[in-house]
């Protein structure tokens, strides 16, 4: 094998082993500056909930996001520290609906992706 051969080879699997890392670092980056949220409807009357606070990028963000079942898991939005979060009587987070609200403490890193809310 002549050595531009062995060179692009090299170089070739090198790009190959960076392009694996990188496309794995999006979701480690993310369990471990942040968490999704699960949230358990225990007082059973909630359609929708508003979430405020900051994710991972340290951005405030809010979305309201319906709730149909007793347990709801808002997967692709990731939050962290002081989180506020409103309970609604319909699926719009609509104020004239309001139900209670509460803070919650999303740490930046534990075992799993996941904090509970509870109603």
């Amino acid at each position: 094998m002549s050595v531009r051969k062995k060179v692009a080879t090299t170089v070739g699997a090198s790009a190959l082993a960076f392009a694996g890392v990188l496309g794995s670092a999006g979701q480690s980056f993310a369990g471990a500056n942040g968490q999704q949220l699960h949230f358990h409807d225990t007082s059973t009357v909630v359609y929708s909930i508003r979430v405020q606070g900051y994710n991972q990028n340290g951005d405030a963000v809010s979305g309201c996001f319906s709730t149909p079942s007793k347990d709801t898991w808002i997967s692709g939005w990731w939050w962290k520290g002081e989180v506020g979060v409103t309970f609604y009587r319909n699926n719009s987070c609509s104020f004239a609906t309001y139900y209670d609200d509460t803070t919650v403490w999303v740490p930046t890193e534990q075992s799993g992706d996941w904090t509970t809310v509870y109603s």
